[in-house]
């Protein structure tokens, strides 16, 4: 009787990598700027990650020059890239580019992180007296909940704030909902609930006092207070 071997191949998708210098000759878009703090504007080393979209199967990483936080990413074919910018000690930032042959530069303005750091959440967006977070700030709190996993210790407080239209027990109760939602979105992603605190404070801390929408914009927002990391 004759043997039988039978060798099982795993096929697994391609995933292309690319540093710096590698695969030249079959770059196409070259993709350049800039990180540096927000607070004073000095030149950071940062990691930025380009990753093709949907399925990630390319990715491109470049770290920003130390003294003139200066990078530059070669992208081998025209695409939309999920962007992460991370440095230690900074809220990391996330984006999304369309690579297309006209591209700008684009910089990277990071926000340094301690205890007593408030961070605003700036692209957190909900409707009008609602608490629901829509689906366009998710961006926004992939980088909340990147940060919270780079720093396994840090605890944070969420503080909520309305502008003063309505009344006031309304308003605490609305900016109390905002933030739990927030947090339960953090712990859903898998961040412990005692790391994760949180606070109302309605319309009691206004940014600007005008009575305009623009200002009203200004004073609904979200504020990531850091406690300790």
């Amino acid at each position: 009787m004759k043997s039988v071997s039978i060798i099982l191949i795993w096929v697994f998708p391609a995933l292309l990598i690319h540093w710096p210098g590698a695969g030249q000759n079959i770059l196409r878009y070259n993709v350049t700027g800039r990180v540096y703090d927000a607070a004073d504007h000095h030149p950071i080393r940062a990691t930025i990650i380009f990753q093709a979209l949907p399925d990630i199967s390319e990715v491109y990483i470049d770290d920003s020059h130390e003294t003139s936080g200066v990078y530059s990413i070669g992208v081998h074919r025209q695409n939309k890239y999920l962007v992460e910018v991370s440095a230690p000690n900074y809220k990391p930032e996330i984006d999304t580019l369309n690579i297309d042959q006209n591209l700008d530069s684009i910089n990277y303005q990071l926000v340094s992180v301690k205890p007593g750091s408030v961070l605003r959440l700036q692209r957190i967006y909900f409707e009008q007296g609602d608490f629901q977070i829509q689906g366009n700030s998710f961006e926004e709190l992939n980088e909340l909940l990147l940060l919270l996993e780079q720093y396994p210790e840090m605890v944070v407080r969420l503080e909520g704030h309305t502008d003063r239209l309505g009344g006031r027990q309304a308003n605490m109760v609305l900016s109390q909902n905002r933030v739990e939602e927030i947090k339960k979105y953090l712990i859903r992603h898998g961040i412990e609930e005692k790391r994760v605190k949180t606070q109302a404070f309605g319309g009691s801390r206004p940014i600007s006092t005008e009575n305009d929408e623009e200002s009203r914009q200004i004073n609904r927002r979200v504020e990531v207070r850091i406690l300790s990391i």
